[in-house]
């Protein structure tokens, strides 16, 4: 199920959005209230008996389709929702379908298990440097990575996609 621009369960998504990021990878309350609102942005969910167990926040953009945040209750993680809200929304578009994924370490080993998922759903990791710009005025921008579905990208390729990302997602101009 898709939800379009639906403040009615704000606060029951931003409950699980809240427990499943950092603070770096969130933006403030009132911020994410905002986004819910914009014409571009989407939530995809799998609930049960009227409680939200896993959300999908992402951008339909002009250009490319890309996967912001996914969380799962912590009682409901690997059950396979997450998987089911990334293939619907990659089912539904003929557009590349990018994210943003924390470099892989050694010393954070969930970097690899997050890489894997995705990578067997059909992304690829692909070898050049991003920036994530940040979700809150006092954040500072944060070095990612960038999967991309279906086949791996070059930095060329990907520039156009990211003027827009950094454009409509992240309300910057700059750094592009």
């Amino acid at each position: 199920m898709v939800l379009h621009h639906s403040q009615s369960r704000f606060e029951e998504i931003y409950g699980i959005y809240e427990e499943s990021f950092p603070a770096i990878e969130r933006r403030t309350k009132e911020g994410q209230k905002e986004i819910f609102e914009n014409p571009f942005y989407r939530i995809r969910i799998v609930e049960e008996e009227g409680r939200i167990l896993a959300f999908l926040g992402y951008w339909d953009l002009d250009t490319c389709v890309f996967l912001e945040h996914l969380a799962t209750t912590k009682e409901c993680r690997g059950k396979g929702y997450g998987k089911l809200l990334v293939e619907e929304t990659i089912k539904e578009t003929d557009k590349p379908v990018f994210l943003e994924i924390e470099p892989i370490t050694q010393s954070d080993p969930m970097t690899g298990r997050r890489a894997g998922f995705y990578q067997r759903l059909g992304f690829f990791l692909n070898d050049f440097d991003y920036m994530q710009m940040p979700l809150k005025p006092e954040d500072e921008p944060v070095k990612l990575m960038i999967m991309s579905y279906g086949r791996p990208i070059t930095k060329d390729e990907f520039h156009s996609y990211k003027k827009e990302i950094y454009s409509r997602v992240y309300g910057v101009e700059k750094g592009i």
